[in-house]
């Protein structure tokens, strides 16, 4: 079975459209976002400070930090939509505008959809494994480093456990999974991964982009538990050439850490080899699902068209049509009896 969707070629070609930024311009986009998550908090502070002043309260530098401090999720929230719009605006300069198309924001289908969903456990409970490995080597290290504790602030996770029991879930996924996958996948995936991946092709593209991606989020562990998610975004994003994919996943994965930090689903932390082994099996097998089901171009005289460069822009002189092949899904849901496998071999290890 398969499903298609005609490339329309009204757009024009422009001589010179935007291939995506090399190593070096790359490097400076990565700092770019630390940048305008500094900015995106100094004026959000800056404005609550402003209020402050505005509302005839005596002046004192102990109040004004007890003001932001209980006003913290607010000046998150502020700083991340600050964030998000300094990155759309800037990946659409740099893109020459029509994100749509540059970013390939075809639809998903709905089978494309599942297997996404069903990688989330997966690859969650593997990133959460690497973390406390991580964590395990990073302990003995500031044993004779002591000075590397002052890493330990930057960890997002801690905000949120500190967070979430005075906040909302819906305001947590707003802050803490939607604009975070937004603003990143834009960036990491729109713009860096684009021109990487063109300069050095898939598997180079992709590992500097995860490496970036990865230690953008600056604590070394988290770094490390970090980067096979963004090998996989990427994947998926070449295998449905979608941008709703890596964003879907992204917040998805953003989503399940939530609700395990704020214990609205159980943590399944503490895991066996037989645990691993199947958790592994399901990670593979889903991905597997997407290879075979990736969307193709196909020309008019049905032979497959391969970019002469990766790009997950659709063609614009050269007439084709997206395709991609649907597994049966008694094969699809099938898939998921060894994550059903490792969920009852975590339970089975917790009792």
């Amino acid at each position: 079975m398969s499903d298609s969707t005609q490339v329309s070629n009204r757009t024009k070609h422009k001589p010179g459209d935007p291939y995506g930024p090399g190593l070096i311009e790359s490097i400076f986009w990565f700092l770019g976002t630390w940048g305008l998550h500094l900015f995106g908090a100094g004026l959000t502070a800056g404005v609550f400070v402003a209020i402050f002043s505005s509302s005839g309260l005596a002046w004192n530098d102990l109040i004004v930090l007890e003001f932001l401090a209980a006003h913290q999720m607010t000046l998150l929230a502020g700083e991340q939509f600050v964030f998000v719009t300094l990155v759309l605006i800037a990946a659409w300069f740099r893109l020459r505008g029509n994100l749509g198309h540059r970013l390939s924001s075809r639809p998903l289908p709905f089978q494309h959809v599942f297997l996404l969903t069903c990688l989330v456990i997966p690859l969650s409970t593997l990133s959460t494994a690497l973390h406390q490995w991580g964590m395990r080597g990073w302990n003995s290290l500031l044993e004779n480093v002591p000075g590397l504790h002052a890493m330990d602030t930057v960890q997002s996770m801690d905000l949120l456990q500190e967070l979430s029991s005075t906040t909302p879930l819906w305001t947590l996924l707003l802050v803490f999974a939607i604009a975070p996958a937004l603003g990143e996948e834009i960036i990491f995936r729109g713009v860096i991964g684009r021109g990487l991946i063109r300069r050095w092709g898939l598997v180079g593209g992709i590992l500097l982009t995860s490496f970036l991606f990865a230690i953008a989020h600056m604590h070394p562990v988290h770094a490390l538990a970090v980067f096979p998610i963004g090998i996989v975004l990427h994947y998926v994003y070449i295998t449905t050439r979608s941008f709703w994919a890596p964003l879907y996943l992204h917040f998805c994965n953003n989503a399940f850490s939530i609700m395990k930090s704020t214990q609205t689903i159980p943590s399944a932390e503490n895991w066996n080899f037989t645990a691993g082994l199947t958790i592994t099996l399901s990670l593979m097998l889903f991905l597997s699902f997407l290879w075979i089901t990736r969307v193709r171009y196909v020309q008019h005289d049905g032979k497959e068209w391969t970019p002469p460069r990766p790009s997950l822009e659709l063609p614009i002189e050269i007439p084709v049509t997206l395709t991609f092949s649907s597994l049966p899904w008694r094969l699809t849901v099938g898939g998921l009896v060894p994550l059903i496998g490792f969920l009852a071999a975590t339970a089975a290890h917790a009792q």
